[in-house]
């Protein structure tokens, strides 16, 4: 078993480019990292962004507002932010409607990306909750992806459920983030 999942990641290695990449299972959650390349290949082509791939041997997820590949720069700093909803300062729901909920979810996001120093495009991977999900219900999404990282999402697992945590809570969004370390070694100061 283990031989043959072996050979099916070395056929799809030698389709990708060769570099340190992080393949994230679309739908499953399940993330699956492997190294390609000679130690000192990796090292020359190691970069301070995030870079998202989206292999011509899979079809176009960019249009749906993910990536299938997020590969994180190799100085950097992995910073994991809690599911964020459509809630003011005091923790309560701004509004009953599911598309001001995303709206407020996304803002939040950005509140928790600025408090660490990071920006949109540092943003690896988001796990998306919506309560009672239907297709109607990525449009106010898709629109919110679209203005925080236009054509260049991060890549996404969208997991419909029955509730959240709180009665009201229509949709939460978390996320991973890199965040390139900078030369003198200091990031941010919690």
């Amino acid at each position: 078993m283990t031989e043959r999942i072996t050979r099916a990641v070395n056929s799809l290695a030698a389709k990708l480019p060769r570099r340190n990449a992080l393949l994230w299972l679309g739908g499953s959650g399940l993330g699956a990292a492997f190294v390609m390349g000679t130690q000192k290949e990796v090292n020359a082509q190691q970069s301070k962004e995030v870079k998202l791939i989206n292999p011509p041997t899979l079809y176009n997820a960019p249009r749906n507002g993910y990536s299938h590949i997020a590969v994180t720069p190799a100085k950097s700093r992995t910073v994991y932010i809690s599911g964020q909803f459509g809630s003011d300062l005091q923790g309560n729901l701004v509004s009953d409607d599911y598309e001001q909920q995303v709206v407020q979810a996304f803002q939040n996001l950005r509140f928790a990306l600025a408090a660490v120093g990071a920006e949109p495009q540092d943003v690896v991977k988001t796990t998306v909750l919506i309560v009672n999900h239907t297709q109607d219900k990525l449009i106010p999404f898709g629109r919110e992806v679209g203005k925080l990282w236009g054509n260049q999402p991060p890549a996404n697992t969208l997991i419909p459920v029955p509730r959240l945590a709180l009665d009201g809570m229509l949709f939460e969004i978390d996320a991973y983030v890199a965040i390139p370390e900078k030369g003198d070694g200091g990031m941010f100061s919690i």
